[in-house]
């Protein structure tokens, strides 16, 4: 019997699924025992995939080809908010000597869509498509505070996976957190994500909703929640400005007004 075009189409997702999770080569076996295809189904989907450019074959592994990455830079190269928020990630590296990071909530995790440093861009475990848990992250803890409630309480319900022992591990804490990110607008990760890394986060909003959130992150002696927290925020207050159509739409003037609250505004960063 013929295999139906949509039933191709979840399996073709379900493998692309796996291999988004490992970030790595893997095996047909591989590949098989954690998509639970049988390895006939699997490697003829791999090779069909590998055929068209989606994957890459070396030897016995598979890894993804050139062609995704072809995909998706098309996908990010057409977004506003990416290339508004990849000039200031820069400026704001620059100037703090610390690593920048732009990322989105996809489910359970940040999903790291940029991240420019120099001399820290390796302490932070992170990387550009890479995820981590949201609410071990200080970027997943803005996402999250300033979402609908209806994705804050399906998070809460979830298991509450720990990456280091300052991790928070009860949904108790994680509201509590959230609380205090929403009346301060602002979030922080010390060493929650990895020993000895500290991070300081901000929502990017427009129109009163979370769109995405930037931070500084490194060595937790080098970043200084007080001295940052207002930068940060200026810098998201400012992609959202100028992300929005025009560049001059009034979605960030509450998050402006905020940090005005807290402090005189910072030297301006530049686009």
């Amino acid at each position: 019997m013929t295999e139906s075009p949509a039933g191709m189409v979840d399996r073709v997702v379900l493998i692309l699924g796996v291999f988004e999770r490992s970030g790595g080569k893997l095996t047909l076996g591989q590949v098989s025992s954690r998509s639970g295809l049988p390895r006939s189904s699997a490697h003829r989907i791999l090779q069909q995939l590998v055929d068209a450019r989606l994957l890459y074959r070396m030897d016995n592994t598979y890894t993804l080809g050139l062609r995704m990455f072809e995909i998706g830079s098309l996908v990010v190269g057409r977004s506003r908010l990416l290339e508004v928020a990849r000039r200031q990630l820069q400026e704001l590296a620059v100037r703090t000597g610390l690593v920048a990071h732009l990322a989105l909530l996809e489910g359970q995790d940040a999903l790291y869509l940029e991240k420019v440093g120099g001399a820290f861009t390796s302490v932070p475990p992170t990387r550009v498509g890479g995820r981590l848990p949201a609410h071990c992250t200080g970027v997943g803890k803005a996402l999250l505070a300033f979402s609908p409630q209806t994705v804050v309480d399906d998070y809460l319900s979830q298991n509450l996976r720990q990456r280091t022992v300052a991790s928070i591990s009860s949904p108790a804490a994680l509201e509590t957190a959230l609380q205090r990110v929403r009346e301060s607008g602002y979030a922080v990760d010390r060493e929650e994500s990895a020993r000895g890394v500290a991070c300081v986060a901000a929502p990017i909003l427009e129109g009163g909703s979370v769109i995405a959130a930037v931070s500084l992150c490194g060595p937790r002696a080098r970043v200084v929640v007080d001295d940052l927290r207002y930068r940060v925020m200026w810098t998201a207050a400012e992609i959202s400005r100028q992300a929005a159509p025009g560049g001059h739409r009034t979605g960030c003037s509450g998050q402006r007004k905020m940090v005005e609250r807290l402090r005189p505004e910072p030297e301006t960063i530049t686009a």
